[in-house]
This record gives C-alpha cells, structure tokens and sequence, in this order.
C-alpha cells in the first residue's frame, strides 16, 4: 500500500495543533463566561418580572441602538406531564387503558423459566414471578382519545403530576409601545 504525501510537514502539522487548540480554549472561555452572562440576564429578568407583576412579555423602547426601535423580552415557562401507569390504568377501565398503557415484559430469569416450563402444570403465578413488567403511558394514543371523547380529562384528574421547568427568557427586536 502506498503512502500519500501529507501536504504539511512536521512545523506546519505542529503550529495547526497548536493553532487549533489555542482557539479551541478560547472558545471555552467564551462559552463560560457567556453561560455565566446568560445566568446573570435570566435572574435579572425573573426579578424584573415578578416586582413588576409582568405575565408574558416586556417591551423595551430602545432608540440608542443603532436601528432598533424596541426589544421584546418573552418569559417562558415550560411544564412536563409525569403520568402514573398504574393509577392510569385503574382510571380508564381495562378497554381504554390497552391502547393508552404499553407494557414491556422482561424475563429476568430464563433458566429458571425453562426448567419450569419444561415441568407439569403450569401456574400463571409462578409464570409471571419470573417476569418484570414496565409500564408507561402512550401519551400520544391518550391525547387522541381524548380528541375523539372517549377519554375526559376528569377522567385522569390524579393520574399526573405537572412540574415546572425553569423559565427562561428570548430578546427580539420589535416595534410597540414601552412597557418597562
């Protein structure tokens, strides 16, 4: 197998590594002290936000940067919705919780399984005892039957739990009236 020519020698590939990892640390520090910048902005916006009693937005006039008329500052606030298979389950009755509850069987132990098998009469307790059973929720199926009203949201009221995710804020620039 021939070898290729690099097109470097020995002081250039030297001087990119070197190259390369001086800018390479420089944008680290960069990224930290940005993470720390962005830290900083959304505690100050949280604090602004809430002395102020401000829901959603905030517009900030701002004629001194060249070519912008406003910024608009939005407060975000996601949420996540934790469901409970098992108090699902009861909840929805056993017709409409095997299209919303998927379970995943694993066999945690499949040589004892085998030489059951391999005896006479079958318990369905013992059976299942060599069995690990996972559930969750197919949130997707539960929003459609929910859609078609087969499913209420009373019917699932205590089957979830909401937690909030830490808000976070985005800057636009914007036309409209100061709010701040």
């Amino acid at each position: 197998m021939a070898r290729r020519k690099s097109k470097l020698n020995s002081d250039e590939c030297k001087q990119s590594i070197i190259n390369f990892f001086q800018k390479k640390k420089r944008f680290e520090q960069i990224q930290t002290r940005f993470s720390e910048i962005k830290t900083d902005f959304y505690n100050d916006m949280e604090d602004y936000f809430k002395y102020n009693n401000i829901d959603g937005k905030l517009t900030i006039n701002c004629d001194e940067f060249d070519g912008v008329e406003s910024f608009v500052v939005t407060r975000i606030q996601s949420s996540k919705v934790e469901f409970n298979p098992d108090k699902l389950e009861k909840a929805l009755g056993k017709e409409l919780s095997c299209d919303v509850i998927q379970k995943h069987y694993e066999i945690v132990d499949m040589t004892g399984l085998v030489s059951y098998l391999q005896g006479y009469g079958i318990n369905p307790k013992v059976f299942k005892s060599f069995i690990s059973i996972r559930k969750s929720v197919n949130t997707k199926e539960l929003d459609r039957l929910e859609s078609l009203g087969k499913i209420t949201a009373e019917q699932i009221k205590g089957c979830y739990t909401v937690k909030s995710q830490n808000p976070y804020f985005t800057v636009n620039i914007g036309k409209g009236k100061d709010n701040g």
